[in-house]
């Protein structure tokens, strides 16, 4: 058990310190209707790119055989409609509010540098396509961009939320209860007030997710994992076994 507090300890130094950190963007926007010749129809497509505008993943692409009229899309995918990952479907019949992720990864699922990155956003139904963008900062601290509403989108929302940004966290660490721990079917939190938590295996990656103060991990495996305990204004990060 010593030997794995160890590892674990070192395991969450390394990914606090590295500069390529693990988490996730959340980006929710509301297409709006232009006038175009198919109005309310519209194709619609959401990708990630680098500050110099190089493609880096696809994250929400309604388009499937009318892909082609989102030029700009096409253009960044070097003609390839790359949707490794993404949200996929034909064109929408209607207008609405979409919510898609980015995991801070390439198509190949290597973890990118932290840097300056750009969320393009393209919709078009029928002629004079709508484009937009908007950077964010990808480290180990959130951060949350509200865009101005502009033609074809409103509501937007982007927000990088780091995997491992609490664990200096003292004051909120010290009120964090888990237990039982070790746990054979659920954990539960209490100390805070909880608005999430994720149970991630110790590279990072999310395995469950709860809104509430429990989380069932009964489908596990044995072995160790970090539950990482989101509240209002503080984050948590425990060890728990699963026996």
């Amino acid at each position: 058990m010593k030997k794995n507090t160890i590892l674990i300890f070192i395991i969450l130094s390394t990914l606090v310190a590295k500069s390529q950190t693990e988490g996730q963007l959340k980006v929710t926007v509301t297409t709006v209707a232009y006038g175009g010749t198919f109005t309310p129809r519209n194709v619609f497509a959401v990708w990630v790119q680098s500050k110099t505008s190089v493609f880096v993943k696809t994250m929400l692409a309604y388009a499937d055989t009318r892909k082609a009229y989102l030029s700009n899309w096409k253009t960044a995918t070097s003609s390839t409609y790359n949707v490794v990952d993404a949200i996929t479907g034909a064109t929408q019949s209607t207008h609405g509010t979409y919510t898609c992720t980015w995991s801070g990864t390439n198509i190949t699922g290597t973890v990118l540098g932290d840097d300056t990155y750009t969320v393009a956003m393209e919709m078009d139904e029928g002629g004079n396509t709508k484009y937009a963008t908007f950077t964010f900062k990808k480290s180990g601290t959130v951060q949350t961009v509200t865009p101005v509403n502009v033609t074809g989108f409103s509501n937007i929302k982007i927000q990088w939320t780091p995997a491992f940004t609490a664990l200096e966290n003292t004051a909120a660490d010290k009120l964090v209860a888990v237990y039982p721990n070790p746990a054979v079917t659920s954990i539960y939190v209490a100390g805070i007030e909880v608005t999430d938590i994720q149970v991630c295996s110790l590279n990072g990656k999310v395995l469950l997710s709860s809104k509430q103060s429990n989380v069932n991990i009964s489908t596990l495996p044995k072995g160790i994992y970090l539950a990482i305990i989101y509240a209002k204004e503080a984050r948590v990060v425990r060890k728990i076994e699963k026996l």
